[in-house]
């Protein structure tokens, strides 16, 4: 999966190490004369190309759009060995409100003799709809040779958008950061948070429960694993973001493989500490010889993790129980048959299966690129879901994962 920060391809025997801010903090701003360059307007001292991906839908519903700043070899070449290169983003909306960014690239401990290699500088920028001043700059630290350009950016809203108030709070720019897995899925440097209400006349608790169990034929993969929880990870934060006006909230993690689960309780936003220790930890090669020997009642499990949360209880004591599964696809071998008694009609319970196949990321961060059959086939979890009365849906597409989250929220809201 491309990374989401800088990619540094300078020279493959010798990592160069990259500092970012954002915000007009900055202080790189005013070491250099950025405001002046500004003034000055365009110029071109060091040979450079500049691109600006269209913005799309991301993982996290959010408009994110890449800035793509890249030296070719020459430049770098006749630079090796003394200073630094810094690159600088600025963007401005329409009310004049300003953010920053910039990275540093460290040509000082390159060997003279080192053969050289282009520099390619990639920023996600996530944006609100509207018209944005681009103004984009690269400068040599020794010489404090510079190029500079500005250009405009109009970002659009969505087509036939589900959720047309779900931007409404955020910031215009934020910028994404350049973490290592798992924080790369969660962005826990994202501060906006969708306007995602929820109104019931009667009191709702409301269940979200991740599983985090792979297939058994990709089992032992760190690969896949990663993959699901690109999509899985954004999908659970934006569900714990839920705003329940009349109700209550927990989320669960659920292992299949060695059945236990981690709950946050009475969740008001996803809480990153204390739940990502699951997603770090977690080796999808390995088993213990407990969990291996109760491998075939990973089913049986789940089944009975889901009963749990919509147990039957007397008319008036307890609110409408709804729960979300968030789950790629799963296929499990050798099962035991699960208990096949289907819980009664109820009206005041809805079980909801998001079922997410992940597919590659594209540059931008959004799903795409893939050729894959526009439906899926039955898995091993909707066979239970189908038992408890519960509905599917399906999502390959961030734009798929909006239309099933606005249906969750009307359907549950006329209850």
């Amino acid at each position: 999966m491309p990374r989401a920060g800088a990619v540094l391809a300078l020279f493959a025997a010798l990592p160069l190490l990259a500092a970012a801010q954002s915000g007009m903090r900055d202080r790189y701003f005013t070491r250099y004369p950025f405001d002046k360059w500004k003034t000055e307007g365009a110029a071109s001292q060091i040979h450079w190309s500049a691109r600006v991906q269209p913005a799309r839908l991301s993982v996290h519903q959010r408009l994110l759009s890449r800035i793509e700043i890249q030296l070719d070899a020459k430049e770098t070449g006749k630079r090796k060995s003394r200073g630094e290169i810094v690159t600088f983003i600025e963007l401005t909306d329409s009310e004049g409100r300003r953010w920053r960014t910039h990275d540093t690239f460290d040509l000082a401990h390159i060997p003279p003799d080192a053969k050289a290699q282009p520099i390619l500088y990639s920023q996600g920028a996530y944006l609100r709809p509207g018209s944005y001043e681009l103004a984009l700059a690269v400068c040599d630290s020794q010489t404090l040779e510079h190029s500079f350009s500005t250009r405009t950016l109009h970002i659009g809203t969505l087509h036939n958008d589900p959720l047309p108030d779900a931007w409404r709070d955020l910031p215009a720019v934020e910028f994404s950061r350049n973490f290592e897995p798992p924080d790369i899925w969660f962005q826990p440097y994202l501060r906006g948070r969708l306007n995602l209400p929820l109104e019931t006349t009667r009191p709702v608790h409301l269940d979200v429960i991740l599983n985090m169990t792979a297939s058994d034929r990709v089992a032992g993969s760190v690969r896949v694993f990663r993959r699901n929880m690109s999509v899985l990870v954004p999908a659970l934060k934006l569900l714990a973001g839920i705003s329940l006006k009349n109700g209550t909230m927990d989320v669960t993690l659920l292992d299949l493989t060695r059945k236990t689960g981690v709950e946050q309780k009475n969740a008001h936003g996803l809480d990153w500490r204390k739940m990502r220790e699951p997603f770090a930890r977690t080796n999808p090669g390995v088993i213990d010889v407990q969990s291996l020997a109760t491998k075939a009642d990973m089913l049986q499990f789940f089944r009975d993790s889901v009963v749990e949360k919509v147990k039957e209880v007397p008319a008036g004591e307890e609110p409408l129980r709804v729960v979300v599964v968030l789950s790629a696809p799963l296929f499990l071998e050798r099962q035991y048959k699960t208990a096949s008694a289907p819980l009664p009609r109820d009206p005041n319970r809805r079980i909801y299966y998001v079922r997410c196949r992940p597919v590659r990321l594209t540059s931008n961060g959004t799903m795409g690129g893939d050729a894959m059959a526009p439906s899926m086939a039955s898995d091993d979890l909707e066979h239970v879901i189908h038992s408890l009365d519960g509905r599917i849906l399906n999502v390959i597409t961030p734009e798929e994962f909006r239309k099933a989250l606005a249906t969750i929220l009307q359907d549950v809201s006329r209850l």
